[in-house]
Order: C-alpha cells, then structure tokens, then sequence
C-alpha cells in the first residue's frame, strides 16, 4: 500500500507546474477571445453592408415602379391612406 502512495506522490504534478498549466491556459483563452471578436465583428460589417445593399435595392425598385407607373402609384397611396385614415379613426 505504501508503494502505491509513494507512486501516487511521484506522479503528482508540483504546484510550479500546475501553474504553468494555468497560465498556459490563460493565454490560449485570451488568442481564443480575440479571435472570436475578431469573427464578429468581421461578420457583424457584412451583414450591415448587405443590409444596406439590401434597402438601397429596395429603394431602387420602388421608385422605378413609381416613375414606371405613376397613375397607379397615386391610386395606391391615396387607398393606403384611406385605410389608415378609417384605422386611426376606429381606433
């Protein structure tokens, strides 16, 4: 039984190396961190440049149909507004 104790004991690790294991640790966590933030970010600025591709498209397209079709653009605005109109007036 002692010589699994003193086999026990030699395979111990020293608290010198426990806390090399932890600063070790605490580096790789912080390349991980930046790394990560740096992927966020990264993706954050595409998904706001293709949102803003997205409503200058969208703009585009409306005021094409507008100039292409300006008598039904007129009918459909003057309905919107009726039927806000009754809404609000409901409401």
């Amino acid at each position: 039984m002692s010589a699994t104790v003193t086999q026990t004991a030699k395979t111990a690790p020293s608290p010198e190396d426990i806390s090399q294991q932890i600063e070790t640790l605490r580096a790789d966590l912080m390349k991980l961190a930046s790394t990560i933030t740096g992927d966020v970010a990264e993706g954050v600025d595409s998904a706001g440049r293709q949102i803003s591709q997205t409503g200058r498209d969208a703009r585009e397209t409306a005021t094409n149909a507008v100039l292409e079709h300006p008598l039904a653009a007129v009918g459909i605005a003057a309905g919107l507004g009726l039927l806000l109109g009754l809404v609000v007036r409901k409401g």
